[in-house]
C-alpha cells in the first residue's frame, strides 16, 4: 500500500519531466535536425509567360479595327483623289501625230462594206514636256496637279502604196488625216496648231476635235477619255481624246511641230509615237517616280527638281512602223508609255499600314518587358493591366494616323510615340511602384519606337533589321530569366530525417 502510494506520488513528477523532455525534443527538431525548406506560394511563372503571349495574340482582333479604320481612310483619300483629277485632266497620256487615211473593202453579197482606218507612224518624234506642279485641297486631303506644255516635232516620208491592206481595200488619201491627243481633252487650254515644212514650203494646220476617227478596239476613239486617262487593256477604258487636222502637206513627206498645253494630275506620260521616239521631262515636283513601259535612259533629281530623258528606237517599240489599226495598235503604245508619277509625300497611310503590320511583334516586346520586370520585382500583374498596355499601344496608330493627315508622317510618329511612350513608362513606374522601372521602361520603349520608325525608313532592309531585333529582344529576355523556376516552386522539399527518399 505505501509502495503504491509512493508510485502515485511520483506520477505528476514523471510527467513534468516527460513533457520537459519532448519539449526539449520538439525544440530540438525544430531548430537543429530537419531542414525543411520554406517557398512561397507558387508564383506559376510558366502559366503566366502563356497567358501573356496569349493576351499579345489577342492584340491582333484591335489591330484589325485599326487596319479596317486606315483602309476607309485611304479610300476616301483615293475618292478625293480621283474627283480632282478628274476635274484637272486627269493622269495625261499624249500621242504625238500620226498620219491616218480610211481604207473601204467592197462589200460581199449580202454583207456590208468594211471601213476602218490605215495608220502610219512618223520616221522619227522628240517630245519635250515642261511641267509645273501645284496641289489643290479638298478638305484634309491633296491632290498633285500640273500644267504641261509639250514641244513636238515629228518627220514623215511619203508614204509607200500602204501595204499589209487587206484584199481589195481601197485606201482614200484625199480624206486623210494628222491626229495627235492626250487622255482627256477637258485639260486643254490651248488649240493646237502646227507649222509643217516641206520642199514646198511651209504652212499651218489648225487642229479640231476629231470626228468619225476610231483607231480601233482596244484603242483611242475620239472624244472619248477613260476615268483615269491611263489606258486599260481591259477593252472599255483608255480611250483618248483625239484632235486632226487635213494631212494633204504631208503626204509627201515632211516635218512638223507644234505644241499641247494642258492640265492633269498625279502623272503624264508620252506614247512612244514615232519609229524612233525622243523624250524629255522636267519639272519641279520633289518626289518624281518614272514609270511606264521603258526607265529613262538618264535622269536627275535634285533641289526639287526633275528632268529625265528616253530613247526608244523601232525595234524596242515592238509594233510596225504602218498598216492597219488593228495591226498597229496604238492602244498598245499605250502600255509601253515614257512617264512620270507625282508621288504624293504627305500620304501617310502607306507608312501607317506599313507600322501595323508589325504590330504584334512590338506588342510582344513591350509586354515581354513588362513580364520580366515581374519576374525581376516579385510584383504581380494582372491580365487586365496587360489589356490596357496593349490598348494603349494601338491607341499610337489611331493618334499616328490621324496626326499624319494634318502634319505630315514624321513629327505626327514624334508626337504619337512620344506620348505612347511617355504613358507606357509612368504606368510601368506605378504598377512596380518603383521609380526605377519607369526610367527603364522609359528607355526601352524609346528604342522600340525608334526601331519602328527605323523601319518605315529602310524599305528594302526593313525585314532583316526586324529580325534581328526581334532576336536581340528575345535573347536578353532569355538571359534575364535564365534563373526562374517556370514550374513556380513545385520542386520537393528534403526527407524528413529517420525517413527515406522515395
Amino acid at each position: 500500500m505505501a509502495r503504491r502510494e509512493q508510485t502515485l506520488a511520483s506520477a505528476p513528477i514523471a510527467c513534468e519531466q516527460s513533457l520537459t523532455f519532448m519539449e526539449g525534443a520538439m525544440s530540438d527538431v525544430g531548430n537543429d535536425h530537419i531542414k525543411i525548406p520554406i517557398k512561397p506560394r507558387s508564383t506559376g511563372w510558366g502559366g503566366k509567360a502563356l497567358l501573356v503571349c496569349a493576351l499579345a495574340l489577342v492584340m491582333t482582333i484591335p489591330a484589325l479595327f485599326v487596319w479596317a479604320l486606315i483602309a476607309d481612310r485611304s479610300s476616301r483619300s483615293d475618292k478625293v483623289v480621283r474627283e480632282v483629277s478628274a476635274m484637272q485632266g486627269g493622269a495625261q497620256q499624249v500621242l504625238g501625230p500620226v498620219l491616218v487615211a480610211p481604207y473601204t473593202i467592197p462589200a460581199k453579197p449580202g454583207a456590208e462594206a468594211i471601213t476602218d482606218w490605215y495608220v502610219i507612224s512618223a520616221d522619227t518624234g522628240t517630245a519635250n514636256v515642261a511641267v509645273k506642279t501645284d496641289t489643290r485641297k479638298r478638305g484634309i486631303f491633296e491632290v498633285p496637279v500640273y500644267s504641261a506644255v509639250v514641244d513636238i516635232s515629228a518627220t514623215f516620208s511619203a508614204p509607200p502604196a500602204a501595204p499589209n491592206l487587206p484584199a481589195g481595200a481601197v485606201v482614200d488619201w484625199s480624206r486623210a488625216q494628222v491626229v495627235l491627243g492626250f487622255s482627256d481633252l477637258r485639260g486643254g487650254k490651248l488649240d493646237p496648231v502646227a507649222t509643217v515644212t516641206t520642199p514646198a514650203g511651209e504652212s499651218r494646220l489648225a487642229f479640231a476635235p476629231a470626228s468619225g476617227i476610231n483607231l480601233g478596239k482596244p484603242g483611242f476613239a475620239e472624244g472619248v477619255a477613260s476615268e483615269s486617262g491611263r489606258y486599260n487593256s481591259g477593252g472599255e477604258g483608255g480611250r483618248f481624246g483625239l484632235v486632226s487636222a487635213p494631212a494633204a502637206p504631208l503626204l509627201n513627206g515632211g516635218a512638223l511641230k507644234t505644241k499641247l498645253t494642258f492640265t492633269g494630275a498625279q502623272r503624264v506620260a508620252v506614247l512612244p509615237f514615232a519609229k524612233a521616239t525622243q523624250v524629255s521631262i522636267s519639272g519641279d515636283w520633289p518626289a518624281p517616280s518614272f514609270d511606264g513601259g521603258f526607265l529613262p535612259t538618264t535622269h536627275v533629281s535634285k533641289d526639287g527638281r526633275f528632268t529625265a530623258n528616253w530613247s526608244v528606237p523601232f525595234m524596242a517599240r515592238g509594233m510596225a512602223d504602218q498598216g492597219p489599226s488593228g495591226a498597229v495598235s496604238i492602244g498598245e503604245l499605250g502600255q509601253k508609255d515614257l512617264g512620270v508619277s507625282f508621288l504624293r509625300t504627305n500620304n501617310p497611310y502607306q507608312n501607317v499600314i506599313r507600322a501595323l503590320k508589325y504590330a504584334v511583334m512590338f506588342v510582344g516586346l513591350v509586354f515581354l518587358t513588362f513580364f520580366v520586370f515581374e519576374a525581376l520585382s516579385g510584383r504581380r500583374l494582372h491580365p487586365a493591366q496587360y489589356i490596357l498596355i496593349g490598348l494603349a499601344q494601338m491607341v499610337f496608330y489611331l493618334l499616328l494616323l490621324s496626326l499624319s493627315e494634318y502634319i505630315g508622317f514624321d513629327l505626327g510618329f514624334i508626337i504619337a510615340a512620344a506620348a505612347t511612350v511617355g504613358l507606357i513608362g509612368l504606368y510601368a513606374g506605378a504598377a512596380f511602384k518603383a521609380k526605377r522601372y519607369s526610367v527603364q521602361a522609359l528607355v526601352i520603349f524609346s528604342a522600340v519606337y525608334g526601331l519602328i520608325y527605323l523601319l518605315m525608313r529602310l524599305e528594302d532592309f526593313a525585314l532583316l533589321t526586324g529580325s534581328l531585333a526581334a532576336f536581340v529582344g528575345l535573347s536578353v529576355a532569355m538571359w534575364l530569366t535564365r534563373n526562374i523556376d517556370w514550374y513556380g516552386g513545385k520542386a520537393e522539399s528534403a526527407p524528413m530525417p529517420g525517413t527515406s527518399a522515395p
